[in-house]
């Protein structure tokens, strides 16, 4: 299959959506960009295609739970983030506060452009929480929107 990249721009975001027909790990995106997360926190919607299960150990090292996000520390290794594959990540400098975070819906079971309801309600979403970046990782692409 050919690679397919579609660029363009939402709610004031360049998005990027490139599709080379094999699945996209995050781990591997944030290995080449670091700077994507380095310095900030990271909101995890989606781990392994559900909802990530915090350790004892992430919990004691600034983990926490708001609604159905994990939300890390300030990230200062990308070690510190999962990235097992079917990925969905927000990223943020400073956290939106919890209640506007408890209301979060997932998107990576969805595509994130054209018209339709779980469109509009992503993109408003995404336009309340204002997100440094948001990173969906799956089967067979990824979607930047930064």
């Amino acid at each position: 299959m050919t690679a397919e990249l579609h660029t363009g721009a939402r709610a004031g975001y360049s998005t990027l959506n490139w599709n080379n027909g094999c699945d996209v790990n995050l781990g591997d995106v944030i290995h080449q960009l670091p700077q994507l997360v380095l310095g900030r926190y990271v909101a995890i919607a989606w781990s392994d295609s559900g909802r990530y299960d915090l350790s004892a150990a992430e919990i004691a090292s600034g983990w926490q739970r708001v609604g159905d996000l994990a939300i890390s520390p300030m990230i200062t290794d990308v070690g510190q983030l999962p990235t097992p594959g079917f990925d969905e990540w927000y990223v943020f400098e400073r956290l939106p506060d919890r209640a506007r975070l408890a209301k979060f819906s997932s998107a990576i079971a969805f595509e994130p452009f054209g018209e339709s309801d779980k469109v509009y309600e992503f993109w408003s979403q995404i336009e309340d929480l204002q997100p440094t970046h948001a990173l969906l990782g799956a089967c067979p692409s990824l979607l930047l929107i930064t």
